[in-house]
């Protein structure tokens, strides 16, 4: 039989490999290890593997784990951690990207001019990468005409004289900063993820185990995905008129009902997680989502450091 770790060598940290390897002493731990063998399929493989590096994380900070947990209603939690005489139990989903990662674009000048517009956004913008100067100037002058006055949310697609599309903007959310900050977007068109990532957080709360602490983790290969996480999680941005500004903001937003955690819904998730999925690297720099009401208790937030 093929061993899955020689197959994926190539793709995968070593020295996380080396601990993996001798889960098959580890009672909790050893039918994550089989399932990784066994894998011929690089996707599957992969979403064990972000399971894998969880659970280096959290036996490295002292928790006794079991993987594939049954619960009452006939599912599987991911990982149970206990630790003290605390438990609580984490389901961990993996964002598929439908696109190849984006190659390294760079902002031109030119298109840096909007950044000097005063309106607290961030905005992605995108253009065909054979655009000559007076194409981009075009882009420009109608970006910037349109983004003095959009609100979040919206989007301009901008077209040359044949009907054929050179770019476009979106204003996606606020921004800290009292100038629009400009994000790269896909050069093919704007993708928002935060529909699939709610359908994500709904199949792992729909696993969560009864009368006990639940956490959700959500990784994917793309880093500038971790904005619509915190869309799919708290609603999506959108600008307020019934609510008075912050001091020192001309604009007050906040957030539309569609989050996984408005209202009253689902009130038994209280923390869930973004990481960014780098299986050759140890690290999960887990951007970890608190909920204000009702809070997670002090220790299970305490428990999340492992993940950071």
């Amino acid at each position: 039989m093929i061993d899955a770790f020689e197959q994926f060598s190539d793709e995968l940290d070593p020295m996380l490999v080396e601990r993996v390897r001798i889960w098959s002493r580890h009672r909790g731990l050893a039918p994550l290890l089989e399932s990784l063998r066994t894998q011929i399929d690089r996707t599957r493989f992969m979403d064990i593997w972000i399971e894998a590096m969880v659970a280096d994380r959290l036996m490295e900070a002292g928790w006794s784990l079991d993987t594939e947990v049954p619960t009452p209603s006939g599912r599987t939690c991911d990982l149970r951690a206990s630790r003290g005489g605390e438990t609580f139990y984490l389901h961990l989903k993996r964002l598929q990207e439908d696109e190849a990662p984006p190659r390294q674009l760079v902002l031109s000048p030119r298109l840096r001019v909007l950044e000097q517009i005063e309106r607290p956004f961030l905005v992605r913008i995108r253009w065909r990468e054979e655009l000559d100067d007076e194409a981009l100037q075009h882009l420009v002058v109608r970006a910037s005409a349109f983004l003095h006055t959009a609100r979040i949310g919206e989007e301009l697609t901008v077209r040359d004289t044949d009907g054929i599309e050179t770019g476009g903007v979106r204003v996606v959310g606020p921004w800290e900063g009292d100038h629009i900050s400009l994000a790269i977007g896909l050069p093919g068109g704007f993708v928002d993820r935060s529909g699939r990532i709610r359908g994500l957080l709904q199949k792992a709360y729909e696993q969560f185990m009864p009368r006990a602490a639940n956490v959700i983790l959500v990784a994917g290969d793309r880093q500038d995905t971790a904005r619509e996480f915190e869309s799919a999680v708290l609603g999506t941005p959108e600008e307020r008129w019934d609510r008075h500004p912050a001091a020192g903001a001309r604009v007050a937003w906040g957030r539309a009902a569609d989050g996984f955690w408005s209202g009253e819904s689902r009130p038994e998730s209280r923390l869930c997680g973004w990481c960014r999925f780098r299986p050759d690297l140890p690290l999960l720099q887990a951007d970890v989502l608190e909920r204000e009401r009702p809070a997670p208790e002090d220790w299970l937030r305490e428990s999340m450091v492992a993940l950071r």
